[in-house]
């Protein structure tokens, strides 16, 4: 999530001041300043409304192409899964955060990255096994994007990447500066 929020913040943070700034002004057009049940339940109900038609959510949708983007850290993994709209505007579906185990965090920096990959598909199997379109990977560990026709891989990283056959992806390079 760091590596997103680096790379994406400027479009995030303005985003999200818009629907602040949206949310504040239809809270305080509706709000009495009364106590009243009646009142309550017309903000909520408002918000509610406000909420649920505001772009930002979106569903994971097979047909889109899908870009996942891969980081790991000392102790964690963080995962964003994003789609691009019909106006090819990219937004994020999934996050996906997991901690590594004590034994996890003595692997070298390469398997980290693998295990990452192999977590993201794991736990979003069902949505990316569908996937027809090329999944775009992208990490910042360069040594990663040839993973696939690597002929010198460990027993471990080799039963790992078996599990990733099934899968239609490319894993690309992107600076984290």
């Amino acid at each position: 999530m760091i590596y997103f929020y680096k790379s994406h913040s400027d479009a995030v943070l303005r985003q999200l001041l818009q629907l602040l700034s949206t949310f504040y002004k239809e809270l305080f057009k509706y709000c009495s300043f009364s106590n009243s049940t009646n009142s309550k339940k017309m903000i909520f109900d408002h918000m509610k409304k406000w909420m649920t038609e505001v772009s930002i959510l979106r569903h994971f949708d097979q047909n889109r192409k899908t870009i996942l983007e891969i980081d790991s850290f000392n102790y964690v993994n963080d995962d964003i899964l994003s789609q691009y709209d019909d106006e090819e505007t990219l937004h994020s579906m999934i996050y996906y955060s997991k901690n590594l185990s004590f034994a996890e965090c003595n692997y070298k920096i390469y398997d980290k990255k693998l295990l990452a990959i192999i977590q993201v598909f794991k736990h979003w199997w069902s949505e990316l096994k569908l996937t027809e379109l090329l999944i775009k990977m992208f990490t910042d560990h360069q040594a990663l994007t040839s993973l696939m026709k690597d002929k010198e891989l460990s027993r471990c990283q080799m039963r790992w990447v078996q599990k990733l056959v099934d899968f239609n992806f490319k894993i690309m390079y992107r600076s984290d500066k």
